[in-house]
């Protein structure tokens, strides 16, 4: 439960992110160029595709393992 809502709240912030670049530091740092969802000048690092992909994999994988892990275990004789 609280797995899937973290990589919600992860994958929120990477699409929130771009808004911000139409703000005046970046427009100094990128051009003037620059707006919301257009850096200019600038590039996307690969640390925001990372960010994306553990959110990803916050979302599924986590998700997925919380799942299973209240399963009864089986008990065997020896």
């Amino acid at each position: 439960m609280y797995q899937s809502l973290t990589g919600l709240l992860i994958g929120a912030g990477c699409a929130l992110y771009p808004l911000g670049w139409d703000s005046e530091e970046v427009r100094q740092t990128c051009g003037y160029t620059s707006g919301q969802f257009d850096l200019g000048k600038c590039e996307i690092g690969w640390a925001y595709y990372c960010t994306g992909a553990g959110a990803t994999a916050a979302m599924l994988l986590c998700t997925w393992l919380a799942c299973f892990s209240g399963k009864k275990q089986k008990h065997y004789p020896y």
